[in-house]
């Protein structure tokens, strides 16, 4: 079942001196319920913008984009935390939690935000705290714990609202190889139990847990590769490719 859709997506930004800048170019996909997809590309291919039109903090220029039907274009502003907080989970490379906050009172953020009672916020709770297993220090602070728990935190607040779409931008980039392989093997587990998961990433291996790679470049997906029975173990052809684009770039200069 298709979960969502991003069709035509064009975006163009104005420079401070009135010049136009296209980040975004006739982006089109779609994506399967429960699938895992990693976005792969160099640093001003448009990934980030990307991830920002379909997290909904920035509108596009151009074409549409579908969560479960729901057409971005016609959520009122005064609608869209509340639609974000429903629909969207996020995790980030830098954490984003609060360090005035113990770490079960950031997870339960987006809770609060949505008004739940401490009864229901803290039912929640448990079974994911359980499954990333920070049970034994929710009552901490952020700068008491590691930076892998940190993360572990930042998942928990993200599937807190049980949400149809995790958006995770470079989720591994501040943790060590342990830490970021843990995570890894988390987001697979949660991918397994049919978790929808949008990853952006400069890491072949990360990409490489994904069951669908998209490289953008330029504004444009300009390539894929997708796992399957035959095809477990993707690293290689995704470190091909990104070797393959790098000549290409040495080339034409």
């Amino acid at each position: 079942m298709e979960i969502l859709r991003v069709q035509s997506v064009k975006k163009v930004y104005k420079s401070r001196r009135g010049a136009k800048v296209e980040a975004l170019s006739d982006i089109s996909f779609t994506v399967k319920k429960g699938e895992y997809i990693a976005i792969m590309g160099e640093s001003g291919s448009g990934k980030t913008t990307l991830l920002n039109i379909l997290a909904s903090l920035d509108e596009v220029t151009d074409g549409e984009v579908l969560l479960e039907g729901m057409n971005y274009k016609h959520i009122p502003n005064d609608e869209l935390a509340a639609f974000r907080r429903q629909h969207l989970g996020f995790v980030f490379q830098d954490f984003n939690l609060l360090d005035q906050f113990t770490l079960k009172d950031n997870i339960f953020l987006p809770l609060v935000m949505a008004n739940l009672r401490v009864k229901e916020m803290n039912a929640k709770i448990k079974d994911i705290a359980a499954a990333l297993e920070i049970e034994h220090i929710l009552n901490k602070y952020p700068y008491e714990v590691s930076g892998g728990q940190q993360q572990r935190a930042a998942v928990a607040r993200a599937l807190v609202t049980s949400p149809s779409l995790i958006l995770a931008d470079e989720p591994t980039g501040a943790l060590d190889s342990r830490s970021a392989q843990e995570l890894l093997d988390l987001f697979a587990a949660f991918h397994q139990a049919g978790q929808t998961i949008i990853m952006v990433t400069h890491s072949v291996y990360a990409a490489s847990k994904a069951s669908r790679v998209l490289f953008i470049k330029d504004g444009k997906i300009n390539n894929e590769i997708k796992k399957n029975a035959m095809n477990e173990d993707i690293s290689q052809q995704i470190f091909d490719m990104q070797s393959a684009a790098v000549t290409r770039r040495s080339t034409s200069l």
